[in-house]
């Protein structure tokens, strides 16, 4: 899967809700509940998408709002609060988060030339 995922529109006043973790690499039922709370996400309101990067043990996950109150809501999910608190005592040797409002982006790709 490619890091940058080109559906993505961001515009200056969307949010970004990034999460760097450390983590074992297959942890035990991590999978199964990163789908069961990505397919919640998708499915509300002001979720615009997410792009991850994951190497070894270190790992990125950017997630986009349309605003703050979406980033709140998604914070406060029911799904999203159980799978936090299996993050913390199973899951994560160490993460961070950090939110922030978009005030800038810009977007490049390479046209793929046929061979």
């Amino acid at each position: 899967m490619p890091a940058i995922h080109d559906h993505i529109q961001l515009e200056p006043g969307h949010y970004a809700s990034i999460f760097i973790s450390e983590r074992p690499l297959d942890p035990p039922g991590y999978s199964d509940a990163m789908n069961v709370v990505m397919s919640h996400a998708e499915n509300m309101d002001g979720y615009l998408g997410f792009e991850a990067i994951r190497e070894g043990r270190d790992g990125i996950f950017i997630s986009y709002w349309k605003d703050l109150a979406s980033v709140q809501q998604w914070a406060e999910h029911g799904e999203h609060h159980a799978a936090k608190a299996r993050g913390v005592s199973e899951w994560y040797d160490a993460f961070r988060v950090v939110v922030c409002q978009v005030e800038h982006t810009r977007w490049f790709r390479r046209p793929v030339s046929p061979e």
